[in-house]
């Protein structure tokens, strides 16, 4: 009541208080300082078990297993590998029209294709003229030959690998270069132009397939040389 009511009073109380303070060591002194609580990683649950993995040594790390291929990669190029060797066991259509093979057919040669009428293979046609173009696709490799019949263009496509042909025939190649005998050797692999004018080497088509089957007609009714001399 009497520091209340003398301010002098209160004022010496204050004063003696702080020089108290100031003569106490900092290190008597002790401050709190709010720590913040941490929520637990689940609200619901009281206890949490958890547990520390420890790197391995680099001893005991396994190398990483290797990328297998996928089972559908490359299945098409088996199938094709697997049908054009039971159709073509000997490689002869494959060497006619294959790019690296030497003795690939160029475009602008003269074919003749005989292929079965039916089912049976009893019957068959044939068929001769200009390569004009091939289509390389494997098992489904076709190609198209042009020839002239009653004065108009006919074309036919053939699947090389078809089981319905029966022989295909080179008659004539397109290998001459200018100044050489022969149908000259074309630059394009494609020879659609000549669907739009007439060529010399698909007009002149039946002549040189007559001149052929009386080549092959003279080698298979020539006598053989013992029996002229026995007559």
């Amino acid at each position: 009541m009497l520091l209340a009511m003398n301010p002098r009073g209160f004022l010496g109380a204050l004063r003696l208080q702080k020089n108290a303070l100031n003569s106490v060591p900092s290190r008597m002194l002790s401050y709190s300082i709010p720590v913040r609580e941490e929520k637990p990683v689940y609200p619901y649950a009281s206890q949490v078990v958890t547990r520390s993995h420890s790197l391995p040594r680099p001893d005991s790390v396994r190398p990483a297993p290797q990328a297998t291929k996928h089972i559908s990669r490359g299945v098409m190029r088996r199938v094709d590998a697997h049908l054009t060797a039971e159709t073509d066991p000997d490689e002869k259509i494959g060497r006619l029209f294959s790019r690296r093979s030497p003795e690939c057919v160029p475009a602008g040669s003269i074919l003749m294709v005989e292929s079965y009428l039916s089912a049976n293979k009893t019957n068959t046609t044939n068929f001769s003229g200009v390569l004009i173009a091939v289509r390389r696709a494997g098992i489904a490799t076709t190609f198209v030959l042009r020839a002239i019949a009653h004065k108009l263009g006919v074309e036919a496509r053939f699947h090389a690998y078809s089981p319905m042909i029966k022989e295909i025939t080179v008659i004539q190649r397109a290998e001459a270069r200018k100044g050489e005998r022969g149908l000259l050797r074309t630059r394009r692999s494609k020879l659609y132009y000549l669907r739009r004018r007439d060529d010399r080497r698909v007009n002149s088509v039946a002549n040189v397939v007559k001149q052929y089957r009386a080549s092959q007609t003279q080698q298979t009714t020539k006598p053989s040389p013992k029996s002229s001399r026995k007559k």
